[in-house]
């Protein structure tokens, strides 16, 4: 009953002895649209057999997630009674509704198949969503992580952040995964006779990613940036107050709406872009900025979450305050006036997203699979 496929490439990194034992929860990971989605997709093709439940799929009816879910549970509880190898349950996670369809499967597994849980914490808003939780939600958030056999975050600051509110049976530090990039990933290929700054936004479009107050610093400085500046923006959400606002302020000149992008158009427009830009109020470690690193991109981006942690401030890119327009002029217009500028920290960026290719990441996943397997012998 459970869905599983096998690698797809040379690499494995994690061997069947291991992934044989190991089922993982989550958001679709084939047709995915989040950051989710696209680490379980490097996963599956780098485990010799990949076991999964898929507990989300983007329906634009929301209300048909719930028939969705009641099958998939079905599913995963059949599984469990059936697959007798599987030992550990990896829940891939977010937050508000993700949270509390993960909460049954912890329970189910925990309580009702005595299987080893790891909870592999992503949502950029899981700090917001604690906090203001009443106190029945906190009770029951704290009840799974701290029953938890293994915490996963990406980064220090979500380490320390569970490590502060709540007793945990252990945490460890994985970094999120890209795909191993291919040579025609490398920065400054096929790229058109241009000179303006090529500055691309890929993400939600709404106020947490920050996109409008992008716009607010290309509309009140319109007269310098024309002519020397082009936004390529690709994304879903509130894409007609987008549109809406390119029109009124007239910046269909050096502003362009891409729509939803996924594969070789992805691939396009990372491979001619100079500036990839993420202006976000909370993050967890945005898969985007990974993925337009390893395209050779240096970065513009605030200190939320673990974004400070992969881009160095004058290094490989610039942070800046979220909300704080005038910063993210400043370093738009450092790019501007310094076309070298883009080149050079964009080898940075390249050196330093080596840590989150399949073959640094994956070993470490598998020697925490390894400990939890030792500790059930």
């Amino acid at each position: 009953m459970v869905n599983s496929s096998a690698a797809k490439v040379d690499d494995i990194y994690v061997p069947l002895s291991i992934a044989r034992k190991v089922i993982t929860v989550g958001p679709d990971h084939i047709d995915f649209r989040g950051g989710i989605g696209s680490v379980m997709n490097v996963y599956a093709r780098h485990f010799s057999v990949y076991k999964f439940i898929t507990t989300h799929k983007p329906f634009k009816n929301k209300w048909r997630l719930i028939p969705f879910f009641i099958v998939q549970y079905i599913r995963f509880v059949t599984t469990l009674l059936q697959d007798k190898d599987i030992e550990i349950v990896h829940i891939q996670a977010s937050s508000h509704g993700s949270f509390y369809r993960k909460l049954l499967l912890f329970f189910t597994a925990r309580y009702g198949f005595g299987k080893k849980i790891i909870y592999h914490m992503h949502g950029s808003r899981f700090e917001d969503f604690y906090r203001n939780s009443d106190p029945v939600s906190k009770y029951f958030i704290s009840r799974l992580v701290e029953k938890s056999d293994l915490i996963i975050g990406l980064s220090v600051y979500w380490r320390e952040f569970f490590l502060q509110n709540f007793k945990l049976r252990r945490i460890e530090i994985l970094n999120n995964v890209i795909h191993q990039p291919s040579s025609n990933h490398l920065p400054l290929i096929n790229k058109e006779a241009d000179v303006r700054l090529r500055v691309l936004f890929l993400g939600a479009i709404g106020q947490r990613k920050g996109i409008f107050d992008l716009l607010d610093v290309l509309a009140r400085h319109r007269d310098v940036f024309e002519g020397r500046l082009v936004l390529r923006i690709g994304g879903n959400g509130e894409t007609k107050r987008l549109q809406d606002y390119i029109g009124e302020h007239k910046l269909t000149s050096m502003v362009q709406f891409e729509g939803w992008v996924s594969g070789a158009q992805k691939h396009e427009l990372l491979s001619t872009s100079d500036v990839y830009i993420l202006p976000s109020y909370n993050e967890g470690l945005p898969i985007s900025i990974l993925e337009a690193m390893s395209y050779g991109l240096p970065i513009i981006s605030t200190p939320v979450g673990g974004t400070a942690e992969v881009v160095h401030h004058g290094d490989n890119g610039f942070l800046v305050n979220p909300g704080d327009k005038q910063a993210l002029y400043n370093s738009l217009m450092e790019f501007v006036t310094q076309p070298e500028l883009a080149p050079t920290m964009g080898y940075e960026s390249l050196q330093l997203v080596r840590q989150y290719l399949p073959e640094t990441v994956l070993p470490v996943l598998s020697t925490f699979y390894q400990s939890l397997l030792a500790k059930a012998a």
